[in-house]
């Protein structure tokens, strides 16, 4: 095998497995941020008169999941 093939083979591969990695990540990272939400209202509407406790198990879930601290949508 010729040592131009065989490194233009190794580079295409590399690029390609650092693409395929980098996909990944853009697909893994939005679902941390986006489901938290549910869980939130799913606390308050269980616990009305505990939102102060919801409230900090949804920053909680976003600073567990790295997402940047936010006030959920209807507070």
């Amino acid at each position: 095998m010729n040592k131009r093939t065989r490194s233009l083979r190794l580079t295409a591969i590399a690029v390609g497995a650092f693409g395929f990695a980098a996909s990944l990540t853009a697909i893994a990272g939005p679902w941390g941020c986006d489901h938290c939400v549910p869980i939130y209202h799913d606390c308050v509407s269980a616990n009305p008169d505990n939102r102060d406790g919801c409230l900090a198990d949804f920053w909680n879930c976003q600073t567990s999941n790295g997402c940047m601290i936010s006030l959920p949508p209807d507070f």
